[in-house]
């Protein structure tokens, strides 16, 4: 008997305890492409290895966004770099995993040349005042003076629906909304409503004004004990790959996946735009360094934008 109770006692002490299975890993995104990988990984039967589960749960505003992680209601999402370093600069423990190459348009009623300059008319901003298209346009403008009005709505699918309705000239959308925004133009052509075009392409626009750097506006961040759980970050960044993957592979299942899981973009989609979404994702020291200095540019704007200070690289996920 003391055999038995001398062997449970170094049982008890020296072998680990059975670990309770954690949670899903609850991450949010916007109406946008980068959030249907994240959809992907949320889904039953994967054909790919990940040994964590996830929720998706979609964010429409900045505001819910913000809220969501104040409330520790989410574990990771995707956010603007401003967003994160305004986060981390506020005590919040946040670390970028994900850099995105994000596709941004200026989608317009009329054509024209391929630079902010040459824009005349009225320019739809999604989101109000100070939010991030806003400072995004003005630092590629490099203080050069536009003739150009801007107005501020309430979202993507509001810009999208003001140009429809002849109540702006362009407007700045994400993909795949700016694709959506003219294959809709093109159905209600005949009801009177204008043809839109994308027409400048801000990756390039930032790109040629600043040489040698990407744009690295968007990012995916973790937050709380997430963001101190490397095996997890490094798990979620490959598993991610395969996901991304896999909606380009699979176009029909994707919109599948986002008609149950993010209607708000499936509402406005149409047959065949997923045939062209690609996620562009950006990694290694000079993904970081373009971040870091996309939110160098940012800060010249506002400071307040990113949270007063610039981050440092403990930011970024050590091996992202």
């Amino acid at each position: 008997m003391r055999t038995l109770l001398l062997t449970a006692l170094f049982l008890t002490f020296t072998c680990p305890p059975l670990v309770k299975a954690a949670g899903p890993l609850t991450v949010s995104g916007p109406p946008s492409a980068e959030s249907i990988p994240l959809i992907a990984m949320a889904q039953p039967n994967r054909p790919w290895e990940q040994d964590f589960e996830v929720r998706f749960i979609p964010w429409h505003s900045p505001d819910m966004l913000r809220a969501m992680v104040a409330g520790e209601q989410v574990d990771a999402a995707i956010i603007t770099t401003a967003s994160a370093s305004t986060l981390h600069n506020r005590g919040v423990n946040c670390r970028m995993v994900l850099l995105y190459d994000s596709p941004v348009w200026i989608v317009s009623t009329t054509s024209g040349p391929d630079t902010l300059q040459s824009l005349k008319g009225t320019l739809l901003f999604p989101f109000g005042p100070g939010e991030m298209p806003e400072l995004f346009y003005k630092a590629a403008m490099v203080n050069t003076p536009g003739g150009i009005t801007t107005r501020y709505t309430g979202g993507a699918i509001e810009a999208v629906n003001l140009l429809l309705a002849g109540r702006g000239d362009h407007a700045m959308l994400n993909e795949p909304i700016a694709s959506i925004a003219v294959e809709r133009s093109k159905i209600m052509h005949a009801k009177g409503a204008p043809l839109l075009i994308k027409r400048v392409n801000m990756c390039r626009v930032w790109e040629r004004t600043f040489p040698g750097h990407h744009l690295a506006a968007s990012c995916m961040s973790f937050f709380g004990a997430k963001a101190d759980d490397p095996e997890l970050m490094q798990a979620f960044r490959k598993a991610h790959e395969q996901a991304c993957l896999w909606v380009e592979d699979n176009p029909g299942k994707a919109r599948d996946l986002v008609q149950k899981k993010l209607p708000a973009l499936d509402a406005y989609m149409e047959a065949g735009i997923y045939d062209t979404v690609e996620i562009h994702t950006l990694n290694g020291q000079q993904a970081q360094e373009d971040a870091l200095f996309y939110l160098k540019k940012i800060s010249e704007i506002s400071p307040a934008a990113v949270g007063g200070t610039l981050p440092g690289e403990a930011i970024f996920e050590a091996k992202q």
